[in-house]
């Protein structure tokens, strides 16, 4: 038993002690004075009545102490009590033993036996009254009859000694009488309180029960064998959307929806039950998806006397993990299926194109001049646009078909069921495309004043080996409709081995993009980077060019896709950050402007972050250029950080103790920006010009602008607005508490030499009047 219990047990037996002895004391009162008054002529009659006299003073004291600690028991703490208690009852039965002193005084044996009977009387009675406290009931026992023993041992004749012993004996039975009442009290004791902390036990679960049965976050009713409903808690009714009326009762045997009835039923037969899935309520007929576990009653007997059943409404769970689903697997602009659920569908085309040779097409779709529509007439015309042309795509495809996006706008085309026969199979493709471009080639209503019209180019690859893939058949139609739109737009290619020509192409510009370096062939323009509150140049994000001996300038795109396909975008990465660095230094050293520039951004693809070296390549190159770490910054995409984070995260924190500088790029354009944006150590953010280009025309584009800017306040992120052209959108974010800009406002991206007259004549002050001139400049210095 625990320590407090032992402690009650021991003040429950002083308690007992203190309650019994009020019945003793009338008689030993009697007792004292038949012993004074058969005593009273004898020799030691004035010893008798002093002994009469300290007898009734012990009575007194006895009785005082009983109704004080009755009255007041918490006046002392029990060890107190009891050594008052002990004090009286040991003096009381010295006195008493004395009076076997008394015994042969008279020579009348009645005398005598009467102080016999006293003291075995008074013995008696003491074993039971002071079982309580053995300890003191065995000292008790011993001063009241040692005296007697000893008396009768020694000054009587046989016949005494012969009782005397009768009287050690007799001592040693109440002795044992004494100890079998006491570990009564003490098993009674330890009984009620065990029996207490039972109790307290049982109501605790009860009230701990009916709190979880009230309160759980889940619903829980409980039923009979007749499947009736006779208790239910307020989760179960909310699920419902039911009163209490309506549930207590219910039948649950009429329930219109029969889905869960077997899992209901299952408990009635002593056993478990469950059901996921959705459900129909009855009443009100509420589409929900539901877990129930249930699981039988039993009573005392272990009989089965109903049901009980726990249900969880899992319908917001379920429609959120539809939500993602959805988002993985479709488009957000136009929700027709995205490059991922595509490859899946186009693989299961494959694995069924190998059993039944049922011929299986791609057509891949590319809006002819899209990107000039989407530049002149703005960011929200080119996403009706491309909505209305997914939903047209989707008219003119079959249902077994699919129609999905896989970014811009580019569409492809999965046709299926095409029959054995390729030529039929072609005709039937070519068909489809005619429809497309008439449907394309119709004008489109997109919210201006006048439609538009536009035309599409449409490459085809139809599958011809059972080794095909779905990646090969993907870059053979990508390929056709780069044929189809080199040979004028407008028109339909079907993949033909002579377009390996493009492919050639390809690795012509890979071969030659091999020796650029050395070739003196790339060379950096810089864009500056605007600080707002001074409208000064603060640095430049460096950006690469091709300058090609035959072809002239490759578009940046081409290139980069170019060298990150081929792996040569980790040497020109390697030279771009060096040439950059080495740049800086140079301006830093010339002191061109009245104010340093204090950075330089540089471009991080993807494939280059991934190498294992990568970071060690850095800082390599700080130390190698002498650069401040402080004042380089590396862009990085989310698309470059998103996958196997750990790794990310670790190379990103290296290069933040090198002091270097990292900027996301396109902030705002992923789905997932800012689930890690808390886990990945920025320090700037780049708004995508996306969203800066209709901030003062779109809602949501403006209310998603200050949003970021009030993100990245909390977070303490510089932000760097791009694309800005007008003075009403520098005003924008001026207004909002943005800190740097780039774009055409100030300048287009320049050659060194032109960077380096901006930051000499001190054009970049962004005033009305100067960011006009400063346009006007750079327009014609800037390529």
């Amino acid at each position: 038993m625990e320590q407090t219990d032992v402690e009650r047990i021991r003040s429950e037996q002083i308690s007992i002690a203190f309650r019994q002895a009020f019945a003793s004391i009338f008689p030993l009162f009697l007792g004292a004075l038949i012993i004074s008054i058969l005593y009273w002529d004898t020799s030691l009659s004035p010893y008798v009545n002093v002994w009469f006299v300290v007898i009734n003073i012990t009575l007194i004291w006895r009785l005082w102490l009983l109704i004080q600690h009755k009255k007041h028991p918490k006046k002392y703490s029990d060890l107190v009590w009891e050594y008052y208690f002990k004090v009286v009852m040991y003096i009381s039965a010295l006195l008493w033993g004395l009076s076997a002193f008394f015994l042969f005084q008279s020579d009348d044996i009645t005398d005598q036996f009467a102080i016999i009977f006293i003291i075995s009387g008074i013995s008696s009675v003491a074993s039971g009254t002071l079982a309580s406290m053995f300890g003191l009931s065995v000292v008790f026992l011993s001063f009241l009859i040692a005296p007697l023993f000893m008396v009768m041992v020694l000054h009587g004749g046989l016949e005494y000694q012969m009782m005397g012993f009768l009287v050690a004996a007799y001592y040693i039975l109440l002795v044992n009488a004494s100890r079998r009442i006491h570990l009564n009290i003490l098993s009674a004791l330890k009984s009620k309180i065990l029996h207490e902390k039972a109790a307290e036990a049982l109501a605790l679960s009860e009230e701990q029960f009916e709190t979880i049965f009230k309160e759980a976050p889940a619903g829980i009713f409980y039923y009979n064998k007749d499947l009736i409903v006779i208790e239910s808690n307020v989760e179960m009714m909310q699920i419902l959307q039911i009163t209490r009326d309506e549930m207590i009762g219910l039948d649950l045997k009429k329930l219109p929806d029969r889905s869960l009835y077997d899992a209901i039923f299952e408990p009635i037969s002593g056993n478990k039950g469950y059901y996921e899935g959705s459900y129909v309520t009855m009443i009100h007929n509420l589409q929900l998806w539901i877990t129930l576990r249930t699981s039988p009653i039993y009573n005392a007997k272990r009989e089965i006397i109903g049901g009980v059943a726990l249900v969880t409404d899992i319908t917001e769970r379920i429609q959120a993990e539809e939500k993602i689903k959805h988002q993985a697997y479709y488009d957000a602009l136009t929700d027709i299926p995205n490059r991922i659920l595509l490859k899946d569908r186009l693989a299961q085309s494959l694995a069924h194109y190998r059993r039944s040779k049922n011929i299986v097409a791609v057509m891949f779709l590319d809006l002819d001049h899209f990107k000039s529509i989407n530049d002149s007439l703005g960011h929200h015309v080119g996403d009706a646009l491309l909505i209305e042309t997914a939903k047209r795509l989707k008219k003119i495809c079959r249902e077994g078909d699919t129609v999905s996006r896989l970014g811009g706008d580019e569409f492809v085309i999965l046709l299926n069921e095409l029959g054995n026969d390729p030529h039929i199979a072609a005709t039937k493709v070519e068909s489809v495309a005619e429809k497309i471009h008439e449907a394309l080639g119709s004008a489109f209503d997109v919210g201006l004043s006048d439609t538009i019209t536009t035309s599409s180019s449409i490459g085809i690859a139809m599958v011809t080996s059972e080794i095909q893939t779905a990646d090969d058949l993907l870059k053979f139609a990508d390929t056709a409709m780069y044929q189809a739109k080199k040979e004028g737009r407008n028109t339909t290619r079907f993949y033909q081995e002579k377009m390996d020509q493009w492919i050639k192409h390809r690795l012509f510009l890979e071969n030659a993009l091999r020796h650029a370096i050395k070739n003196n062939e790339l060379e950096l323009y810089y864009q500056p980077v605007i600080e707002i509150a001074t409208k000064r140049i603060i640095g430049a994000e460096a950006l690469l060019r091709w300058n090609h001996p035959e072809l002239g300038i490759v578009m940046p795109d081409e290139m980069i896709t170019i060298a990150e396909e081929s792996g040569l975008i980790v040497p020109i990465g390697e030279w771009v950050l060096r040439e950059a660095c080495r740049q800086f230094v140079s301006w830093r050293a010339k002191n061109l402007s009245q104010t340093h520039i204090d950075r330089i951004a540089v471009n991080v693809s993807a494939i280059q972050f991934k190498q294992n070296n990568f970071v060690d390549n850095v800082i390599r190159i700080v130390a190698e250029t002498g650069i401040m770490p402080s004042m380089l910054e590396l862009e990085l995409t989310e698309s470059t950080v998103i996958d196997k984070l750990d790794t990310v995260i670790e190379k990103m924190n290296r290069l933040r103790a090198a002091g270097i500088n990292l900027s996301m790029d396109d902030f705002g354009t992923g789905y997932s920006s800012l689930a890690y944006l808390k886990k990945l150590p920025f320090t700037t953010l780049k708004i995508d010009r996306s969203f800066v280009r209709d901030i003062m025309s779109d809602e949501d584009d403006a209310a998603l602008v200050e949003t970021i800017l009030s993100m990245a306040s909390i977070f303490k992120f510089d932000v760097i607005a791009e694309g800005v052209e007008t003075i009403e959108q520098f005003k924008f974010l001026e207004d909002h508490g943005c800190q740097y800009f780039q774009g055409y406002l100030c300048s287009k991206p320049v050659q060194v030499k032109y960077f380096e007259e901006l930051l000499t004549h001190d054009v970049q002050k962004c005033t009305t009047q100067s960011a006009k001139n400063s346009l006007q400049r750079t327009s014609a210095l800037s390529i």
